[in-house]
């Protein structure tokens, strides 16, 4: 047995498949290699899928750990074990090996008697495949510190290598259990320190797949345990490879250094204490003499320079991206604005028009950003996608008044990395109306509500009063709730409605609108037709955290209009949400999509439904008090300010 392949798996199924495929398609004696498998204790059916594909390859085994070790080197030191090749290789899960490269690797191992052979890889984008890894000016009277010293600075330590498996006995190499970020570096340290001929080969060895997932990684965030990592690898290396007289700071630690500032800033997970801070401010004052002389960008050299400080607080604050909220009327993102502030440093751009701004001003703040977060998909973002930079990263908010105007059509698209929409059906209506924009750039992000900043309402005091939240324009439908109103005040005379939000005589755009007038008109002739005038309040403009309990509401009804034509009207409604986060009921006349935004449950198909709904419950305390539970429960999981905050962050790490 010439090469055993080691394979660590964990939960591989839909991306190992190129990988099998790869393996089978291997143009070497089948007697003379094989394939060890290890699953890591995987929930998704590897190991079935692996079992299975391995009964039809005579030299392919599947082993499984007992528990699961949540990292590869526990995986790879079981295929270690179980090794009967002269020669080992590491292959991870998602990549492919090429047919010749064992072939190829051995038969040069065998002429120049190599305890390592290293070849230079091709990473495959999705969109396009790039060499990588090469070792250029490589030559075959290099010294050996030479050979380490060219594959430390000019390749990724990434663990593909054809290795002599005596070596790794005679030495006790094993990867490092306990690492969980850099064990690469830390076991081809440890082989080439030991390595009497180190070969390298210009040959594309393995395809490295780098094609993005939209199911983010354990990999893409950063934190204690990966800083801590990294300070124990940095010097793990350095003084492995001292003995083989070779400077791993001097190669390596300068892009090391960056990769992890940068990943401290963008892919934080903000659990490093203080006492871990101060070890990596240990780390760079012991180094800064050749720290010092490293060149850097003006945001890293002041995190290094809070490390020399071991100014804690300000290191902290530094470690976060700055993103730059921009555009007209900022009221649907403002209440978010603190939350968002545990995790990035924010700059705020607020327009004084759809398509006006203080461009001198805008540039200044785009200079400082690393993200851009344009609310409303108006001129905000037509002039922020022509003005950023292809290293920041833009994403628009869109609602729904968007659709009725031009601006989705102006925009630089590459300039653009994702647009949100509130609801599936404005998802859908977004891309009807702007079709140059691309499917893959559009997310869903639904509207927040703080569930915990509400005053809470009390059924006994609430029962009988009835709300809108907003009710101009006309197809808010409050028409709808004025009839509603009526039919349950024939029952009982208790029945009340109170309006919240401007009235009509208050919006003078409504002025140039005739039919708006009239539609109003109309309603206060309902309500003296009716006799509701003692049963109506127009409350006006109130803080709805406070109001509802202050005005003992017990539901808040969404009549809104169904229309299905461009560019719609009701896209989420939040005032439904804003129901159950202050003890409340909301309740919806079904409108097109509202099925997409709340469960069945709140959701009545006319209003003569919803009218007996609302007789039910008033009447019914502990249906009632269950079908508050069910839409707080929704609401808090769904659209919660956390959940809001923690998809914008996953956003920005997707694109």
């Amino acid at each position: 047995m010439h090469i055993s392949v080691i394979v660590p798996c964990y939960n591989a199924v839909g991306k190992i498949e190129r990988c099998l495929s790869s393996l089978q398609a291997i143009d070497f004696a089948v007697e003379q290699f094989e394939v060890i498998f290890v699953d890591d204790c995987s929930s998704d059916g590897t190991l079935a899928l692996l079992n299975q594909q391995a009964k039809a390859q005579p030299n392919w085994r599947v082993f499984q750990l007992t528990n699961n070790s949540g990292s590869p080197s526990a995986p790879r030191n079981k295929g270690l074990l179980e090794a009967r090749g002269d020669y080992v290789f590491f292959l991870d899960s998602d990549d492919e090996i090429f047919p010749d490269t064992l072939n190829t690797h051995y038969q040069h191992a065998l002429q120049t008697n190599a305890c390592i052979v290293r070849g230079y890889l091709i990473a495959d984008t999705g969109r396009e495949q790039l060499e990588m890894n090469k070792v250029h000016n490589w030559q075959a009277n290099l010294t050996r510190q030479q050979r380490i010293a060219a594959i430390i600075a000019h390749q990724s330590t990434i663990p593909c290598s054809l290795i002599k498996r005596s070596l790794l006995q005679q030495h006790t190499i094993t990867w490092p259990e306990a690492l969980r970020m850099g064990e690469d570096s830390y076991f081809l340290a440890q082989v080439l320190s030991v390595a009497e001929q180190v070969e390298y080969l210009s040959h594309p060895t393995y395809i490295y797949n780098q094609r993005r997932s939209f199911v983010a990684s354990s990999t893409q965030s950063y934190g204690a345990r990966e800083l801590s990592n990294h300070l124990i690898v940095w010097q793990g290396v350095q003084q492995a490879l001292a003995g083989a007289g070779v400077d791993y700071f001097a190669l390596r630690l300068q892009k090391g250094l960056q990769a992890v500032l940068a990943s401290l800033i963008f892919r934080n997970r903000y659990d490093i204490d203080e006492a871990l801070f101060l070890q990596f401010a240990d780390f760079i004052a012991q180094n800064w003499p050749r720290i010092a002389t490293f060149n850097y960008i003006p945001r890293n050299r002041e995190l290094l320079q809070t490390l020399l400080e071991r100014d804690f607080t300000g290191f902290s604050a530094l470690c976060k991206p700055r993103l730059l909220i921009a555009g007209y009327d900022l009221k649907f993102i403002r209440p978010v604005l603190p939350a968002l502030a545990e995790y990035f440093t924010l700059d705020v751009d607020e327009w004084p028009g759809h398509n006006s701004h203080d461009e001198t001003l805008s540039r200044q703040k785009l200079s400082q950003a690393d993200y851009i977060w344009c609310e409303w998909l108006l001129g905000n973002v037509v002039w922020y996608s022509q003005h950023k930079t292809p290293q920041q990263k833009l994403v628009c908010r869109m609602h729904r008044f968007e659709l009725s105007r031009e601006f989705g059509e102006q925009l630089t698209l590459s300039g653009v990395d994702a647009i949100t929409a509130v609801s599936v059906l404005f998802f859908e209506r977004l891309m009807e109306r702007f079709p140059a924009i691309p499917r893959q750039k559009v997310r869903l992000l639904p509207n927040f509500v703080d569930v915990a900043g509400y005053e809470q309402v009390s059924f006994t005091d609430s029962r009988f009063t009835l709300a809108m939240i907003g009710y101009v324009p006309a197809k808010k439908g409050l028409l709808h709730a004025l009839q509603i109103l009526a039919e349950l005040r024939q029952k009982d005379s208790r029945y009340r409605l109170k309006l919240f939000g401007k009235a009509s005589a208050d919006l003078p755009w409504l002025k140039n609108h005739p039919d708006e007038l009239a539609y109003f008109a109309d309603c206060e002739q309902h309500i003296r037709d009716l006799g509701l005038t003692d049963a109506v309040e127009h409350v006006g403009f109130a803080d709805i955290k406070k109001a509802l309990a202050q005005h003992q509401v017990g539901f808040v009804l969404s009549v809104s209009e169904s229309m299905r034509e461009l560019p719609g009207f009701e896209s989420f409604h939040l005032a439904v949400a804003d129901a159950y986060a202050a003890g409340a009921v909301g309740l919806v006349k079904h409108w097109t999509g509202s099925e997409y935004v709340y469960p069945e449950v709140l959701i009545s198909k006319d209003q003569q439904a919803l009218t007996q709904r609302i007789w039910q419950l008033s009447h019914d305390e502990a249906a009632y008090r269950e079908l508050h539970q069910q839409g707080v429960s929704f609401i808090t999981k769904h659209y919660s300010a956390n959940q809001f905050v923690a998809q914008v962050r996953q956003l920005f790490d997707e694109i």
